[in-house]
Protein backbone atom coordinates (compact mmCIF):
# COMPACT_ATOMS: atom_id res chain seq x y z
CA UNK A 1 0.00 0.00 0.00
CA UNK A 2 2.92 2.26 0.59
CA UNK A 3 4.67 1.91 -2.27
CA UNK A 4 1.70 2.58 -4.77
CA UNK A 5 0.93 5.91 -2.14
CA UNK A 6 4.75 6.85 -3.12
CA UNK A 7 4.72 6.02 -6.68
CA UNK A 8 1.57 8.11 -7.41
CA UNK A 9 2.93 10.99 -5.62
CA UNK A 10 5.66 10.88 -7.54
CA UNK A 11 3.93 10.56 -10.66
CA UNK A 12 1.44 13.88 -9.83
CA UNK A 13 4.79 16.27 -9.36
CA UNK A 14 6.23 14.98 -12.23
CA UNK A 15 3.16 15.87 -14.27
CA UNK A 16 2.87 19.27 -12.49
CA UNK A 17 6.51 19.86 -12.97
CA UNK A 18 5.73 19.16 -17.12
CA UNK A 19 2.80 20.94 -17.27
CA UNK A 20 4.19 24.17 -15.32
CA UNK A 21 5.91 26.47 -18.18
CA UNK A 22 7.79 28.84 -16.15
CA UNK A 23 9.19 25.67 -15.00
CA UNK A 24 10.00 23.82 -17.71
CA UNK A 25 11.77 27.39 -18.84
CA UNK A 26 14.40 27.46 -15.47
CA UNK A 27 14.65 24.04 -15.29
CA UNK A 28 16.63 21.84 -17.85
CA UNK A 29 15.75 18.34 -18.64
CA UNK A 30 19.12 17.10 -17.70
CA UNK A 31 18.18 18.63 -13.54
CA UNK A 32 14.76 17.21 -14.07
CA UNK A 33 16.03 13.85 -14.25
CA UNK A 34 18.42 14.22 -11.53
CA UNK A 35 15.46 15.08 -9.42
CA UNK A 36 13.65 12.18 -10.28
CA UNK A 37 16.51 9.98 -9.77
CA UNK A 38 16.48 11.29 -6.46
CA UNK A 39 13.00 11.32 -5.52
CA UNK A 40 13.25 7.41 -6.62
CA UNK A 41 15.99 6.90 -4.10
CA UNK A 42 14.50 8.37 -1.30
CA UNK A 43 11.10 6.28 -2.07
CA UNK A 44 13.39 3.42 -2.24
CA UNK A 45 14.76 4.20 0.97
CA UNK A 46 11.35 4.41 2.63
CA UNK A 47 10.61 1.19 1.74
CA UNK A 48 13.29 -0.39 2.63
CA UNK A 49 12.40 0.93 5.82
CA UNK A 50 9.37 0.24 5.57
CA UNK A 51 9.95 -3.33 5.15
CA UNK A 52 12.41 -3.63 7.87
CA UNK A 53 9.78 -2.29 10.20
CA UNK A 54 6.77 -4.83 9.07
CA UNK A 55 9.64 -7.86 9.98
CA UNK A 56 10.32 -6.56 12.98
CA UNK A 57 6.54 -6.58 13.57
CA UNK A 58 5.57 -9.65 12.62
CA UNK A 59 8.39 -11.87 14.80
CA UNK A 60 7.08 -9.77 17.70
CA UNK A 61 4.20 -10.60 16.95
CA UNK A 62 5.52 -14.37 16.68
CA UNK A 63 7.62 -13.64 19.83
CA UNK A 64 4.35 -12.68 22.18
CA UNK A 65 2.58 -15.56 20.57
CA UNK A 66 5.06 -17.73 21.84
CA UNK A 67 5.61 -16.38 25.21
CA UNK A 68 1.38 -16.27 25.86
CA UNK A 69 1.57 -20.21 24.55
CA UNK A 70 3.92 -20.67 27.62
CA UNK A 71 2.54 -18.50 29.75
CA UNK A 72 -0.80 -19.24 29.66
CA UNK A 73 -2.40 -22.56 29.26
CA UNK A 74 -5.91 -23.88 29.28
CA UNK A 75 -6.56 -27.35 29.51
CA UNK A 76 -10.12 -29.06 29.45
CA UNK A 77 -11.31 -29.70 32.83
CA UNK A 78 -8.34 -28.54 34.24
CA UNK A 79 -8.65 -24.34 34.22
CA UNK A 80 -6.50 -22.12 33.37
CA UNK A 81 -2.45 -21.87 34.24
CA UNK A 82 -0.71 -18.41 34.40
CA UNK A 83 2.85 -19.66 34.36
CA UNK A 84 4.92 -16.33 35.21
CA UNK A 85 2.13 -14.98 37.81
CA UNK A 86 1.62 -18.32 39.69
CA UNK A 87 -1.99 -17.79 39.22
CA UNK A 88 -3.98 -20.96 38.20
CA UNK A 89 -8.08 -20.79 38.06
CA UNK A 90 -10.30 -23.72 37.84
CA UNK A 91 -14.40 -23.95 37.68
CA UNK A 92 -16.61 -26.75 38.02
CA UNK A 93 -20.53 -27.29 38.32
CA UNK A 94 -21.81 -30.47 40.12
CA UNK A 95 -25.47 -31.24 39.81
CA UNK A 96 -27.21 -34.59 41.60
CA UNK A 97 -30.20 -35.43 40.91
CA UNK A 98 -31.92 -38.52 43.25
CA UNK A 99 -34.85 -40.24 44.07
CA UNK A 100 -36.71 -42.53 46.69
CA UNK A 101 -39.88 -44.62 47.22
CA UNK A 102 -38.99 -44.33 51.23
CA UNK A 103 -38.68 -41.16 52.46
CA UNK A 104 -39.23 -40.98 55.95
CA UNK A 105 -39.45 -37.25 56.85
CA UNK A 106 -42.57 -35.68 54.39
CA UNK A 107 -45.26 -35.61 57.19
CA UNK A 108 -46.72 -38.24 55.94
CA UNK A 109 -47.73 -36.48 52.73
CA UNK A 110 -45.26 -38.92 50.45
CA UNK A 111 -42.80 -41.49 50.28
CA UNK A 112 -41.86 -40.98 46.71
CA UNK A 113 -39.85 -38.27 46.15
CA UNK A 114 -37.30 -36.96 43.22
CA UNK A 115 -34.98 -33.33 43.67
CA UNK A 116 -32.39 -32.14 42.47
CA UNK A 117 -29.63 -29.75 43.28
CA UNK A 118 -26.65 -27.88 42.03
CA UNK A 119 -23.08 -26.73 43.39
CA UNK A 120 -21.12 -24.25 41.21
CA UNK A 121 -17.59 -23.37 42.16
CA UNK A 122 -14.57 -21.11 41.42
CA UNK A 123 -11.35 -21.95 42.63
CA UNK A 124 -8.34 -19.26 42.39
CA UNK A 125 -4.61 -20.32 43.43
CA UNK A 126 -1.40 -17.59 43.64
CA UNK A 127 1.68 -18.95 44.58
CA UNK A 128 4.56 -16.62 45.39
CA UNK A 129 7.36 -18.05 44.57
CA UNK A 130 8.75 -20.77 47.08
CA UNK A 131 7.65 -19.23 50.08
CA UNK A 132 3.62 -18.87 49.80
CA UNK A 133 0.19 -19.89 48.38
CA UNK A 134 -3.39 -17.49 48.56
CA UNK A 135 -6.58 -19.48 47.74
CA UNK A 136 -9.64 -18.17 47.55
CA UNK A 137 -12.66 -20.61 46.54
CA UNK A 138 -16.18 -19.25 45.69
CA UNK A 139 -19.38 -21.26 46.11
CA UNK A 140 -22.89 -21.41 45.12
CA UNK A 141 -25.74 -23.84 45.10
CA UNK A 142 -29.59 -24.26 45.55
CA UNK A 143 -31.90 -26.64 46.65
CA UNK A 144 -30.63 -29.24 49.38
CA UNK A 145 -32.18 -32.41 47.12
CA UNK A 146 -34.14 -35.17 48.93
CA UNK A 147 -32.22 -34.69 52.40
CA UNK A 148 -34.99 -32.83 53.40
CA UNK A 149 -37.26 -35.51 53.00
CA UNK A 150 -35.20 -37.90 55.17
CA UNK A 151 -34.75 -38.31 58.95
CA UNK A 152 -31.31 -39.54 59.57
CA UNK A 153 -28.04 -39.75 61.37
CA UNK A 154 -25.93 -39.14 58.18
CA UNK A 155 -27.74 -38.00 55.28
CA UNK A 156 -27.09 -38.97 51.73
CA UNK A 157 -25.49 -35.96 49.73
CA UNK A 158 -22.99 -34.38 50.69
CA UNK A 159 -22.91 -32.08 48.33
CA UNK A 160 -25.84 -30.09 49.13
CA UNK A 161 -25.73 -26.69 49.99
CA UNK A 162 -28.65 -24.02 49.51
CA UNK A 163 -26.93 -20.59 48.92
CA UNK A 164 -30.26 -19.39 46.51
CA UNK A 165 -27.58 -19.47 44.16
CA UNK A 166 -25.83 -16.59 45.11
CA UNK A 167 -21.74 -16.93 45.29
CA UNK A 168 -20.35 -17.13 48.75
CA UNK A 169 -16.79 -16.75 49.76
CA UNK A 170 -16.95 -20.32 51.42
CA UNK A 171 -12.74 -20.67 51.86
CA UNK A 172 -10.11 -18.17 51.60
CA UNK A 173 -6.59 -18.68 53.33
CA UNK A 174 -3.17 -17.79 52.94
CA UNK A 175 -0.10 -20.52 53.48
CA UNK A 176 3.41 -19.59 54.56
CA UNK A 177 6.40 -22.00 53.73
CA UNK A 178 9.22 -22.71 56.40
CA UNK A 179 12.35 -24.31 56.23
CA UNK A 180 11.98 -25.21 52.24
CA UNK A 181 7.91 -26.42 53.12
CA UNK A 182 8.98 -29.11 55.83
CA UNK A 183 6.59 -26.05 57.48
CA UNK A 184 3.57 -24.89 56.53
CA UNK A 185 1.04 -22.14 58.48
CA UNK A 186 -2.06 -21.50 57.17
CA UNK A 187 -4.80 -19.13 58.26
CA UNK A 188 -8.06 -17.58 57.07
CA UNK A 189 -11.90 -18.71 56.37
CA UNK A 190 -11.22 -22.72 56.64
CA UNK A 191 -13.02 -26.18 56.60
CA UNK A 192 -11.94 -27.40 58.90
CA UNK A 193 -12.95 -30.90 57.63
CA UNK A 194 -10.43 -31.00 54.67
CA UNK A 195 -7.43 -30.85 57.31
CA UNK A 196 -8.31 -33.67 59.65
CA UNK A 197 -9.96 -37.09 59.03
CA UNK A 198 -9.06 -36.82 55.39
CA UNK A 199 -8.63 -39.90 53.12
CA UNK A 200 -7.65 -40.86 49.49
CA UNK A 201 -10.38 -43.10 48.50
CA UNK A 202 -13.27 -41.33 50.53
CA UNK A 203 -13.03 -37.54 50.74
CA UNK A 204 -14.59 -36.06 47.68
CA UNK A 205 -18.24 -35.57 47.40
CA UNK A 206 -17.84 -34.69 43.22
CA UNK A 207 -15.79 -37.59 42.44
CA UNK A 208 -15.88 -40.11 45.26
CA UNK A 209 -19.10 -41.18 47.70
CA UNK A 210 -21.95 -38.71 48.05
CA UNK A 211 -23.49 -40.23 51.33
CA UNK A 212 -22.08 -37.83 54.39
CA UNK A 213 -20.96 -40.93 56.51
CA UNK A 214 -17.90 -41.83 53.96
CA UNK A 215 -16.85 -38.37 53.90
CA UNK A 216 -15.97 -37.81 57.35
CA UNK A 217 -17.22 -39.50 60.56
CA UNK A 218 -20.44 -38.77 61.66
CA UNK A 219 -18.88 -39.13 65.42
CA UNK A 220 -16.87 -36.02 64.94
CA UNK A 221 -18.33 -32.63 66.00
CA UNK A 222 -16.91 -29.70 63.31
CA UNK A 223 -17.85 -26.21 63.35
CA UNK A 224 -20.89 -25.13 62.14
CA UNK A 225 -19.66 -24.22 58.78
CA UNK A 226 -16.16 -22.78 57.53
CA UNK A 227 -14.39 -20.39 60.03
CA UNK A 228 -11.85 -18.73 61.04
CA UNK A 229 -9.12 -20.98 61.38
CA UNK A 230 -5.29 -21.39 61.45
CA UNK A 231 -3.40 -24.80 60.65
CA UNK A 232 -0.14 -26.09 61.08
CA UNK A 233 1.58 -28.64 59.16
CA UNK A 234 4.66 -30.38 60.00
CA UNK A 235 6.63 -33.07 57.58
CA UNK A 236 10.28 -33.28 58.78
CA UNK A 237 13.72 -34.62 57.21
CA UNK A 238 14.49 -37.26 57.10
CA UNK A 239 11.12 -38.24 59.20
CA UNK A 240 8.73 -37.70 55.97
CA UNK A 241 6.93 -41.27 56.58
CA UNK A 242 5.19 -39.02 59.81
CA UNK A 243 2.84 -35.52 59.09
CA UNK A 244 1.98 -33.53 61.58
CA UNK A 245 -1.04 -31.55 61.66
CA UNK A 246 -2.25 -29.35 64.04
CA UNK A 247 -5.23 -26.78 64.06
CA UNK A 248 -7.76 -23.99 65.60
CA UNK A 249 -10.87 -23.35 64.46
CA UNK A 250 -14.05 -20.75 65.75
CA UNK A 251 -16.31 -23.50 66.13
CA UNK A 252 -19.92 -21.37 66.05
CA UNK A 253 -18.23 -20.18 63.04
CA UNK A 254 -20.04 -16.47 63.22
CA UNK A 255 -16.94 -14.35 63.93
CA UNK A 256 -17.33 -12.64 67.18
CA UNK A 257 -15.18 -13.50 69.19
CA UNK A 258 -13.35 -15.74 67.20
CA UNK A 259 -11.01 -16.94 70.33
CA UNK A 260 -14.25 -18.01 72.92
CA UNK A 261 -15.19 -20.91 71.05
CA UNK A 262 -12.45 -22.95 69.61
CA UNK A 263 -12.52 -26.39 67.37
CA UNK A 264 -9.19 -27.85 68.11
CA UNK A 265 -7.59 -30.62 66.04
CA UNK A 266 -4.41 -32.43 66.37
CA UNK A 267 -3.34 -35.49 64.09
CA UNK A 268 -0.71 -37.91 63.26
CA UNK A 269 -0.54 -39.65 59.90
CA UNK A 270 1.89 -42.43 59.67
CA UNK A 271 2.92 -43.47 55.99
CA UNK A 272 4.42 -46.58 54.88
CA UNK A 273 8.25 -46.91 55.15
CA UNK A 274 9.99 -48.79 51.82
CA UNK A 275 12.50 -50.89 54.07
CA UNK A 276 13.26 -53.14 50.83
CA UNK A 277 14.34 -52.66 47.36
CA UNK A 278 11.24 -53.09 46.20
CA UNK A 279 8.36 -50.43 45.14
CA UNK A 280 6.43 -49.93 47.99
CA UNK A 281 2.21 -48.67 47.74
CA UNK A 282 1.61 -45.57 49.16
CA UNK A 283 -0.77 -45.25 52.28
CA UNK A 284 -1.88 -43.02 54.95
CA UNK A 285 -2.58 -44.34 58.72
CA UNK A 286 -4.13 -41.16 60.44
CA UNK A 287 -5.10 -40.59 64.32
CA UNK A 288 -6.50 -37.66 65.14
CA UNK A 289 -8.25 -36.13 68.18
CA UNK A 290 -10.29 -33.16 68.85
CA UNK A 291 -12.35 -30.56 71.01
CA UNK A 292 -15.33 -28.60 70.50
CA UNK A 293 -15.46 -25.65 73.25
CA UNK A 294 -18.96 -24.83 72.43
CA UNK A 295 -21.66 -24.97 75.26
CA UNK A 296 -23.63 -28.21 75.70
CA UNK A 297 -26.28 -29.69 77.05
CA UNK A 298 -26.61 -32.71 79.09
CA UNK A 299 -28.93 -35.16 77.71
CA UNK A 300 -31.61 -36.61 80.14
CA UNK A 301 -33.78 -39.27 79.94
CA UNK A 302 -37.05 -39.64 78.78
CA UNK A 303 -39.98 -37.91 80.91
CA UNK A 304 -37.20 -36.00 82.87
CA UNK A 305 -36.80 -32.06 82.44
CA UNK A 306 -34.54 -30.61 80.22
CA UNK A 307 -31.10 -29.97 81.74
CA UNK A 308 -29.96 -26.67 82.66
CA UNK A 309 -26.40 -27.96 83.14
CA UNK A 310 -24.15 -26.56 80.84
CA UNK A 311 -20.93 -28.67 79.43
CA UNK A 312 -18.24 -26.76 77.93
CA UNK A 313 -16.58 -29.62 76.02
CA UNK A 314 -17.29 -31.94 73.31
CA UNK A 315 -14.80 -34.16 72.52
CA UNK A 316 -13.52 -37.36 70.68
CA UNK A 317 -10.75 -39.21 68.60
CA UNK A 318 -10.84 -41.03 65.54
CA UNK A 319 -9.17 -43.14 62.76
CA UNK A 320 -8.51 -43.18 58.76
CA UNK A 321 -7.03 -45.36 56.87
CA UNK A 322 -6.28 -45.66 53.09
CA UNK A 323 -3.72 -48.37 51.37
CA UNK A 324 -3.17 -49.25 47.82
CA UNK A 325 -3.32 -52.64 47.48
CA UNK A 326 -2.48 -52.33 43.07
CA UNK A 327 -2.26 -50.74 40.52
CA UNK A 328 -5.66 -48.89 40.21
CA UNK A 329 -6.89 -50.50 43.75
CA UNK A 330 -7.32 -48.82 46.75
CA UNK A 331 -9.26 -49.44 50.52
CA UNK A 332 -10.01 -47.18 53.32
CA UNK A 333 -11.49 -47.21 56.72
CA UNK A 334 -12.01 -45.11 59.16
CA UNK A 335 -13.38 -45.34 62.60
CA UNK A 336 -15.05 -42.51 65.02
CA UNK A 337 -15.75 -41.59 69.09
CA UNK A 338 -17.21 -39.04 70.88
CA UNK A 339 -18.36 -38.19 74.16
CA UNK A 340 -21.84 -40.01 74.64
CA UNK A 341 -23.78 -37.74 77.14
CA UNK A 342 -24.36 -34.56 75.72
CA UNK A 343 -26.28 -32.72 72.23
CA UNK A 344 -24.50 -31.05 69.53
CA UNK A 345 -24.09 -27.88 70.24
CA UNK A 346 -26.64 -27.09 67.34
CA UNK A 347 -29.32 -29.15 69.02
CA UNK A 348 -32.41 -28.37 70.26
CA UNK A 349 -33.43 -30.00 73.39
CA UNK A 350 -36.62 -32.37 72.79
CA UNK A 351 -38.20 -35.74 73.15
CA UNK A 352 -35.50 -36.87 71.27
CA UNK A 353 -33.53 -33.83 70.80
CA UNK A 354 -33.62 -32.80 67.19
CA UNK A 355 -30.11 -34.15 66.16
CA UNK A 356 -28.72 -37.18 67.36
CA UNK A 357 -25.41 -38.04 69.41
CA UNK A 358 -23.47 -40.46 67.56
CA UNK A 359 -21.33 -42.05 70.02
CA UNK A 360 -19.44 -43.66 67.33
CA UNK A 361 -19.21 -44.95 63.93
CA UNK A 362 -16.84 -46.53 61.29
CA UNK A 363 -16.66 -46.88 57.59
CA UNK A 364 -14.92 -49.07 55.06
CA UNK A 365 -14.83 -49.48 51.06
CA UNK A 366 -12.78 -49.97 47.83
CA UNK A 367 -12.32 -47.92 44.74
CA UNK A 368 -11.20 -50.01 41.84
CA UNK A 369 -9.86 -48.12 38.85
CA UNK A 370 -11.30 -48.35 35.18
CA UNK A 371 -7.79 -49.74 34.26
CA UNK A 372 -9.16 -52.92 34.21
CA UNK A 373 -11.92 -52.72 31.77
CA UNK A 374 -10.15 -50.48 29.27
CA UNK A 375 -11.87 -47.19 30.96
CA UNK A 376 -8.27 -45.59 32.36
CA UNK A 377 -10.58 -42.35 34.00
CA UNK A 378 -13.19 -44.24 35.36
CA UNK A 379 -13.71 -45.47 38.49
CA UNK A 380 -15.91 -48.22 40.33
CA UNK A 381 -16.59 -47.24 44.60
CA UNK A 382 -18.19 -49.51 47.07
CA UNK A 383 -18.76 -49.01 51.14
CA UNK A 384 -20.48 -49.95 53.73
CA UNK A 385 -20.62 -48.30 57.43
CA UNK A 386 -22.67 -47.74 60.64
CA UNK A 387 -23.34 -44.97 62.82
CA UNK A 388 -23.93 -46.11 66.63
CA UNK A 389 -26.28 -43.49 68.76
CA UNK A 390 -25.25 -43.23 72.69
CA UNK A 391 -26.84 -45.07 75.27
CA UNK A 392 -27.79 -41.67 76.90
CA UNK A 393 -29.53 -40.53 73.53
CA UNK A 394 -31.67 -43.60 73.81
CA UNK A 395 -32.27 -43.09 77.56
CA UNK A 396 -33.81 -39.39 76.15
CA UNK A 397 -35.81 -40.78 73.54
CA UNK A 398 -34.08 -41.10 70.76
CA UNK A 399 -33.51 -44.43 68.11
CA UNK A 400 -30.65 -47.44 69.73
CA UNK A 401 -30.26 -49.03 66.36
CA UNK A 402 -27.20 -48.55 64.18
CA UNK A 403 -27.77 -46.88 61.31
CA UNK A 404 -26.37 -49.06 58.50
CA UNK A 405 -25.56 -47.59 54.80
CA UNK A 406 -24.26 -49.09 51.96
CA UNK A 407 -23.20 -47.16 48.46
CA UNK A 408 -22.12 -47.56 45.25
CA UNK A 409 -21.39 -45.38 42.47
CA UNK A 410 -19.38 -46.12 38.88
CA UNK A 411 -17.93 -42.47 38.12
CA UNK A 412 -17.86 -42.64 33.84
CA UNK A 413 -15.33 -40.27 32.24
CA UNK A 414 -17.37 -38.97 29.03
CA UNK A 415 -15.38 -36.20 28.12
CA UNK A 416 -11.95 -34.23 29.07
CA UNK A 417 -14.69 -32.09 30.77
CA UNK A 418 -18.16 -34.19 32.00
CA UNK A 419 -18.00 -36.83 33.94
CA UNK A 420 -21.50 -38.68 34.78
CA UNK A 421 -21.73 -41.03 38.20
CA UNK A 422 -24.39 -43.43 38.83
CA UNK A 423 -24.87 -43.60 42.60
CA UNK A 424 -26.79 -46.10 44.78
CA UNK A 425 -27.57 -45.95 48.16
CA UNK A 426 -29.49 -48.59 50.99
CA UNK A 427 -29.72 -47.15 54.35
CA UNK A 428 -31.34 -49.29 57.18
CA UNK A 429 -32.45 -48.81 60.42
CA UNK A 430 -33.03 -45.20 59.58
CA UNK A 431 -32.22 -42.38 62.56
CA UNK A 432 -31.79 -45.58 64.74
CA UNK A 433 -35.16 -46.86 64.55
CA UNK A 434 -35.93 -50.87 64.22
CA UNK A 435 -38.94 -52.49 64.93
CA UNK A 436 -40.51 -49.41 66.44
CA UNK A 437 -44.47 -49.50 66.50
CA UNK A 438 -46.14 -46.45 64.71
CA UNK A 439 -42.63 -45.23 63.45
CA UNK A 440 -41.93 -45.69 59.44
CA UNK A 441 -38.55 -47.84 60.30
CA UNK A 442 -38.30 -49.69 56.65
CA UNK A 443 -34.67 -49.05 55.19
CA UNK A 444 -34.81 -46.80 52.62
CA UNK A 445 -33.08 -47.54 48.88
CA UNK A 446 -31.69 -43.72 47.46
CA UNK A 447 -30.75 -44.09 43.45
CA UNK A 448 -29.59 -41.00 41.43
CA UNK A 449 -27.03 -39.89 39.39
CA UNK A 450 -24.02 -37.03 40.17
CA UNK A 451 -22.66 -35.06 36.60
CA UNK A 452 -19.85 -32.87 36.96
CA UNK A 453 -18.50 -30.57 34.60
CA UNK A 454 -15.01 -29.20 35.13
CA UNK A 455 -13.95 -26.29 32.97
Amino acid sequence: MFKKVARYTLAFFVVLLMLNPSYAEEVSNEELVKEIQALKARVAELEKKLSAQTERSCKLTDEMAVVKEKMITCTPGEGIIVEGAGLSIGAGVTFVAQGTPDANNTGGTEDDVFDAEFTADVEIEKEFDDWGLAFLHLEAGQNDGIEGGLSLFSNVNRDAGDTGASFDATEWWYEHYFLDKDVILRVGKMDASCFVDQNEYAHCEITQFLGRIFRNSPAVEFPSDNAFGANIHLCVEPLTFAEFEAGYYEADADWENIFDNPFYTAQVNIKPVDLSEESLRSGNYRIYGWINDRHHTKLVDLGSAVSTEREKLNYGFGISCDQELADGIGIFGRYGWQRPDIMPADATAGTPPDMPTVEHAWSAGIEISGTYWMRDDDALGFAVGQAFPSGEYDDAGGGDSAEGHIETYYSCKINDCLTLSPDLQLIWNPNGIDDEPGVDDDAIFVYGLRGQFDF
